[in-house]
């Protein structure tokens, strides 16, 4: 069992149009809307490749209705503490001539100091027992600098894989968390330093490893992943394929990397079954996340090389 904790769900609302034009009436040619937020996503990944997931986290009251019944829909357990407000609703507006994706989220209903301590009341509790715990995506306003740091610190005993950027990876760290799975541009800001090698980049990884942390999982975008921890430092080219969006394809990665972990207990092989999670993502229109086929196909062609 995994435990995957989304402090702020959203609703993902995809739209295409033809080219993004700031200040001008742009024409949406497709649209569509998926219940998101990081630690769902994991969770989602994480049950279509057949393990036994759970997540909790706090939603607002306005929405935490559809939220539990998509992931009824999925097969994912659920525990979300009900706040005044509404589910943010994050906008990805894709340009179908190849200029990106423009992002626009909204932040989340307030947190309260009463609210956080009855939320870690509640991770304490729904946690017990899991295999992993997964502490991902966005904190709702209100949380204080360093609440992923001691949410991990509260789970003590259960090994936590901290998939977050800015302050809170730095604070984060200090909790020793298994693994940390910054991208490469967090990794840099992290350490305040430019990285332009994959040799500035295990340096790097390597730094977090002195500092305490088992395991680190570096995603690089088009080019691959590293891995530098306990079992070594290793390389995992892209696998090149028809991509369709990058949206959620680092959190497709980390179910991956908790299937391999369940699977097979180390992280060399957790590498490939992330990778592959992670390639099958892109493949898929939007936010779509997986489908299990792709990433089965997808394994084999997988290369982990030795640093």
């Amino acid at each position: 069992m995994i435990t995957t904790i989304c402090m702020n769900p959203s609703f993902d609302k995809t739209v295409e149009v033809d080219s993004l034009s700031l200040g001008h009436v742009n024409r949406i040619r497709t649209s569509r809307t998926d219940v998101g937020g990081k630690g769902i996503n994991v969770a989602v990944v994480a049950r279509r490749l057949g393990i036994d997931a759970r997540v909790i986290g706090v939603a607002g009251t306005d929405g935490i209705g559809r939220i539990c019944d998509e992931m009824d829909k999925e097969g994912v357990q659920h525990a979300f503490l009900p706040v005044d407000g509404s589910v943010r609703i994050n906008t990805k507006v894709v340009s179908l001539d190849g200029s990106g994706v423009t992002e626009l989220n909204e932040s989340g209903p307030m947190m309260t100091a009463e609210v956080l301590a009855e939320f870690f009341a509640l991770a304490r509790e729904k946690t017990m027992g899991s295999d992993y715990a997964v502490i991902t995506g966005s904190l709702p306003p209100g949380c204080p600098p360093g609440t992923c740091r001691e949410l991990i610190r509260a789970l003590n005993g259960v090994r936590c894989i901290l998939d977050v950027g800015g302050n809170e990876l730095t604070l984060g760290v200090d909790a020793k968390p298994f693994l940390i799975k910054p991208n490469h541009h967090e990794l840099a800001a992290a350490l305040r330093t430019e990285m332009h090698t994959l040799e500035d980049i295990r340096r790097g990884a390597q730094s977090f490893v002195d500092a305490g942390v088992e395991h680190v999982v570096v995603s690089l975008g088009r080019d691959g992943a590293m891995y530098v921890g306990h079992e070594g430092a290793f390389y995992v080219p892209e696998v090149p394929v028809e991509v369709h969006s990058t949206v959620g394809a680092g959190d497709a990665m980390v179910g991956g990397l908790l299937y391999g972990l369940l699977k097979d207990g180390t992280v060399l092989s957790a590498m490939r079954y992330g990778a592959a999670a992670g390639t099958a993502s892109v493949m898929t229109e939007g936010t779509q996340l997986i489908v299990p086929d792709d990433f089965l196909h997808l394994i084999d062609r997988v290369q982990v090389q030795v640093l």
